[in-house]
């Protein structure tokens, strides 16, 4: 009997032991906030813009989707960036940066894959000028540019889905990154 009374006011005790004080949640590790950093270096955007007839092409495509009642809308950003590495920039590096750039996006993308221009160029709809004007434009003719594609569904209103194309650009000898979105809306 002594044994459960002294069980019972030791789970009594247990029960009503103060609470441990509450923990501040603990901010993210510095280290790999340096990482981030670090790696993200590797292809610092600087804004460019698109050129004059890359903002005409996309002008004329967003004119094209209004006129089939706002179908579609599609955005050009362009940067450079400067390159001192031995070793060649590549697609992936590219994508970090500009998700980086893109962090407020609540766009949930899902990557495609890396792909070839010709898939990118079946998916450009009425800003179909963009090829070859892209290649022409931001490219120095000869290199071989790198495409990730990324993909996103969702829904925008009862019924209604919005579907976006990213396509991030790398130019690898040119040192520029072009960024495509293409977003198609259900009507």
């Amino acid at each position: 009997m002594q044994l459960s009374v002294l069980a019972s006011a030791l789970l009594l005790g247990a029960c009503n032991a103060a609470p441990p004080p509450a923990q501040e949640p603990t901010p993210e590790s510095p280290q790999a906030v340096r990482a981030v950093e670090s790696r993200l270096s590797q292809i610092e955007l600087e804004y460019e813009g698109p050129t004059a007839l890359l903002e005409a092409d996309m002008e004329a495509g967003n004119a094209e989707c209004e006129a089939h009642n706002n179908w579609c809308d599609g955005t050009l950003e362009v940067y450079s960036f400067p390159w001192t590495s031995t070793q060649a920039p590549t697609v992936a590096d590219a994508v970090e940066s500009v998700f980086a750039l893109r962090q407020d996006d609540r766009i949930p993308f899902r990557f495609q894959g890396n792909v070839p221009f010709s898939t990118m160029s079946q998916q450009l709809f009425f800003f179909d000028a963009l090829d070859p004007h892209l290649l022409t434009e931001l490219g120095n003719g000869t290199e071989q540019v790198q495409i990730a594609y990324y993909y996103a569904s969702y829904l925008v209103a009862a019924g209604a889905h919005d579907w976006n194309h990213l396509f991030v650009v790398l130019f690898p000898q040119s040192h520029r990154v072009a960024v495509f979105n293409l977003v198609n809306h259900e009507i």
